[in-house]
């Protein structure tokens, strides 16, 4: 049994994993708010540190891939943890580990394409995150903006997020970016709905007018609530797909802490989703 002092590598000790460690080096770093999947994260064991750090991987294949003018890269969505040995080590000034040697091993099971199931038959995706849980879903996203297909998808995205004290959305992790992806000349745009916890709704009204584009710009953030994500949010989601047809078009994605994502994952096996089309990926 694991708990929050648990390592990474105790947690995940029953997820898949490649079996080869690769050598890596750090290039470019940037702070944000090998062959891999979308949505699976990375052990990755830092000089000196005994234990390997698990933090997930935020782009996509596609972006790891090497071009002519770019040796491709990856992401990584690390939090700054000074109780966290590898996190703390990779939180350090950047000319302090630039070109340093790290050890990496892709590992996970909250993928995109969904197992045993054929992603051409797909035709509903809802993506449920709660705080940081948002991170592999950016994996996931960002790919399937990459590979549009035909015909078209339905994708909706549930955020779930604390209001930042300060009020400007900005401040939430992957936020801008979601607002600003360009999927003009794509046939599928996802639907973005953001929940606020700790504020009222008149401060989440305000929030939203302060941070949404000017009516004429393109925007993929569709609404703003103030509450907890809830069932009727859940249901939106997947509702593009008649309930009869759940079981061979809709697959649903939910990441977040043990206790919601727990929740939601019964949520939607009450609805009559198939279990095996319900992905989750919980944080302790």
């Amino acid at each position: 049994m694991t708990g929050p002092s648990s390592t990474h590598e105790e947690r995940t000790a029953a997820s898949q994993r490649d079996s080869d460690l690769h050598q890596v080096r750090i290039a470019k770093i940037e702070q944000v708010n090998e062959s891999f999947l979308p949505g699976q994260w990375l052990d990755v064991h830092v000089p000196g540190v005994r234990q390997a750090g698990g933090f997930t991987i935020t782009s996509t294949p596609k972006d790891a891939q090497p071009r002519t003018d770019d040796p491709g890269y990856l992401e990584l969505a690390i939090q700054k943890s000074p109780n966290n040995p590898p996190a703390a080590w990779l939180w350090r000034p950047e000319e302090e580990i630039r070109n340093s040697q790290v050890y990496v091993r892709v590992g996970g099971n909250f993928v995109w394409p969904p197992p045993g199931i054929d992603p051409a038959s797909i035709k509903t995706i809802a993506l449920v995150a709660g705080g940081v849980g948002i991170n592999p879903l950016m994996s996931i996203l960002t790919h399937l903006r990459q590979n549009p297909q035909k015909p078209e998808r339905t994708i909706s995205l549930i955020y779930g997020a604390r209001a930042p004290q300060s009020h400007d959305l900005s401040k939430i992790l992957f936020l801008d970016r979601l607002r600003d992806y360009n999927w003009m000349g794509q046939q599928t745009t996802p639907f973005v709905k953001l929940y606020l916890t700790r504020c009222s709704e008149e401060e989440a009204i305000d929030m939203g007018d302060r941070y949404s584009r000017p009516k004429e710009e393109v925007t993929n953030l569709h609404s703003i609530f103030a509450g907890r994500i809830d069932r009727e949010a859940l249901h939106s989601a997947v509702d593009h797909a008649d309930e009869d047809e759940w079981g061979e078009q809709a697959v649903v994605y939910i990441c977040g802490p043990r206790r919601m994502t727990d929740e939601f994952e019964r949520t939607y096996l009450d609805m009559g989703m198939e279990r095996g089309r319900v992905l989750t990926e919980k944080w302790w």
